[in-house]
């Protein structure tokens, strides 16, 4: 949900289309509400409503069609843009949006998205916007206490962001990520990332080194798809990858049906046969116990 024009259709194309940055500048205005179903780690199924947001169907949405629109939600993720005329004015649709959605679906999750980040390029002006947002919109939420990240299809913040939107999605994740852990313990390397296998969005992640910033694995997630969109561009299909260097070595595989796993070792008396051993060896618990 969001006013025309704030990137809502964009990003929702990047994620779960494999449209590049480039591509989106195609996309026209959202006609009323376009609707789509992905399925996401295996059998759990994202009912996607993308809500065009001109003037004429927001006022559809808050009236005629408000118990359709605002019922039965598990989440109501807001597009801010950043670049608005009138920062007052999208506050009032949010708030009306978040009234509705206290009538119709009080327990949904709310996530807000300040989109077009990129507009700003000094990090500290941009982390002051971006508090502005906080704080207003903590104000103004009353029981649903949203989170705010702020994105860009031009960097891995929209990664980022949606990645932390699935992850509290998937029911069993502290499971997953607890034998994630015990598989990086029992094969010792330094970290092991899971990927959603069609967005390659970050699932969770295990590290022995608590300093590693969560941004890197994001990065990684958008240079693989990027790189597995130009594979088929050139009608190549991408499977795994590769790199050894004098420091480490990198594996991402396929893994369960749902997932690509990602392993670095800095060991050098591992060998890369034993450690993609031990990932073909660890496929059938994930795939069979974790049900991924």
């Amino acid at each position: 949900m969001g006013r025309s024009g704030a990137g809502k259709t964009s990003m929702r194309s990047l994620i779960f289309s494999n449209y590049s940055a480039h591509d989106t500048r195609r996309l026209g205005a959202t006609i009323d509400v376009e609707h789509s179903t992905v399925q996401f780690m295996g059998d759990l199924s994202l009912n996607i409503w993308d809500c065009g947001g001109q003037h004429k169907y927001l006022e559809n949405y808050l009236n005629e069609q408000r118990e359709n629109i605002f019922g039965n939600v598990e989440v109501l993720i807001y597009v801010f843009d950043l670049e608005t005329a009138s920062r007052e004015s999208e506050y009032q649709l949010y708030d009306e949006c978040l009234q509705k959605l206290g009538i119709y679906s009080k327990d949904a999750k709310v996530y807000t998205l300040v989109h077009k980040m990129d507009k700003v390029p000094d990090p500290e002006q941009k982390e002051a916007r971006l508090e502005v947002y906080r704080r207003a919109l903590a104000e103004r939420s009353g029981m649903f206490k949203p989170e705010v990240f702020g994105t860009s299809i031009w960097d891995f913040s929209l990664y980022h962001a949606w990645s932390q939107i699935v992850h509290r999605l998937v029911p069993n994740m502290s499971t997953i990520e607890r034998h994630l852990e015990k598989f990086r313990a029992l094969t010792d390397a330094c970290e092991v990332v899971l990927f959603e296998r069609a967005t390659f969005l970050v699932v969770c992640f295990a590290t022995s080194n608590e300093t590693v910033p969560q941004g890197r694995f994001m990065t990684v997630s958008q240079a693989i798809k990027t790189y597995r969109n130009r594979c088929s561009n050139v009608q190549e299909s991408f499977r795994s990858f590769e790199i050894r260097n004098k420091s480490y070595t990198l594996f991402i595989e396929p893994f369960t049906k749902s997932t690509y796993i990602l392993v670095i070792t800095s060991d050098p008396e591992i060998e890369p046969a034993v450690t993609k051993a031990n990932i073909k060896a660890a496929k059938p618990h994930f795939q069979d116990k974790l049900m991924i």
